[in-house]
């Protein structure tokens, strides 16, 4: 079991969830939420941020019950079992590792735009790798030490957005919100979309056990990161909508586009800079939650291989950081992440799914367990939470699934054999 180091505060969990949740989404979709409901679209991200607010409320619950590192793992285990519980933390950090190794893939590539040596393949995927022995080796020296990390690059990467938004704003026009509902009328599709935007809260669980109030940081942390980012992202499509005319036709760089038009040529270069932050800082997030759910596994279920073991001066989990990165080393240096990047999706679903039903299980098995925070008609609310959950599953695609099977039969054969050996 990782032993105490420095501890995390509660501004260092609050950054975690909020780097996790502003990432490439609010970079990408303004354009096409705006195509899809107009200025509505400014709407789809309040009511995307209400709909997770319940998924938000189950962890908010469970964070304070188990303060433990694991996030969703750890829940799930304590209500369905280790079976069970292994399987939702298996998949938490393959997702985990294949984001971490593609965006660093992905920020390597868009430096091509600033020099073209990085438009060579090899220079790109050395350039990735590099990142992640760097934010790994902070980690490896501290929790405390990455956290700050991700401190800075988290206030970092608000700042091109805070500085886009008071620029535009002089330049909204009234007569651009009407009409409100126009579009192609697929309000239901744009919340969907502004869903996956908003995701990345449940990452703020996951190092509770080095955290140094987690009953009360976490809940906190959990609905402060995502509550912040649903209105922050409405208020960004406010003003992109009523300055942008072009908004419609830019899909791809929306923002950069925004930028460009009211700011001129320096607008785009902030904003270019803005969403290389914005992908660095998911990096430093990646590299310190990542290792986490992988200590928590070793603890629990994969005790063996010690993974939890702490380092003897800096208290880190160093043996799961290592085999975490070098997994995501070794996804760059073979695959090509373009189509794989998608099987985060229905990880992170899976996720809110078990742990909206732990709180439902947990309050009908263990009624009298200390609960420092009590979700209000918490198994209504766990119940809504896991229809939301649902609904997102069923937007999830083939390839989806069979890679979501493959990850789990390698990693319920790793544990076989494991135990098989122990016996």
């Amino acid at each position: 079991m990782v032993k105490k180091g420095k501890r995390l505060s509660l501004f260092d969990v609050f950054c975690l969830g909020l780097n996790a949740i502003i990432g490439s989404g609010i970079f990408l979709f303004p354009g096409t939420l705006a195509v899809l409901v107009g200025p509505a679209s400014i709407v789809a991200f309040l009511v995307c941020g209400g709909l997770l607010a319940l998924v938000a409320l189950c962890y908010a619950e469970l964070g304070a019950m188990f303060p433990g590192n694991g996030g969703s793992y750890l829940y799930a285990r304590e209500a369905f079992g280790d079976s069970i519980g292994y399987g939702v933390g298996l998949i938490a950090w393959a997702a985990a590792v294949l984001s971490w190794s593609a965006v660093a893939a992905v920020l390597s590539g868009h430096l091509g735009f600033f020099h073209p040596i990085f438009n060579n393949v090899w220079v790109g995927k050395v350039f990735a790798c590099a990142l992640l022995l760097i934010f790994s080796g902070v980690n490896w020296r501290g929790v405390k030490l990455g956290a700050w990390t991700v401190d800075a690059l988290t206030i970092a990467k608000v700042i091109p957005l805070v500085i886009l938004v008071f620029c535009l704003f002089p330049s909204v026009e009234p007569a651009r919100f009407t009409p409100f509902w126009s579009g192609e009328g697929k309000f239901g599709y744009a919340v969907f979309l502004a869903l996956w935007a908003l995701q990345g809260f449940e990452v703020a669980p996951v190092p509770a056990g080095e955290t140094e109030n987690p009953q009360t940081d976490i809940p906190k942390a959990v609905l402060g990161s995502l509550l912040s980012a649903a209105v922050f992202y409405a208020i960004i499509q406010a003003v992109v909508v009523g300055s942008f005319p072009g908004l419609t036709a830019s899909t791809e760089r929306p923002l950069a586009d925004a930028a460009q038009h009211v700011l001129g040529s320096w607008g785009g270069v902030l904003l270019g800079v803005g969403g290389i932050i914005s992908m660095m800082g998911f990096v430093a997030g990646a590299a310190l939650g990542a290792p986490r759910y992988l200590s928590a596994i070793g603890e629990r279920s994969l005790k063996r291989w010690r993974l939890d073991a702490a380092h003897s001066r800096f208290a880190t989990p160093h043996r799961a950081i290592a085999a975490t990165c070098g997994a995501a080393v070794t996804m760059i240096l073979v695959f090509d992440f373009s189509s794989l990047i998608d099987l985060a999706n229905l990880a992170v679903v899976s996720q809110y799914l078990a742990s909206c039903l732990a709180v439902i299980v947990l309050r009908r098995s263990r009624p009298n367990a200390e609960r420092a925070y009590r979700v209000p008609m918490g198994p209504w609310v766990a119940g809504a939470g896991a229809l939301v959950s649902g609904w997102l599953m069923t937007n999830v695609k083939g390839p989806e699934l069979i890679g979501t099977f493959v990850v789990l039969a390698v990693g319920y054969g790793v544990r076989a054999a494991a135990d098989r050996r122990t016996a």
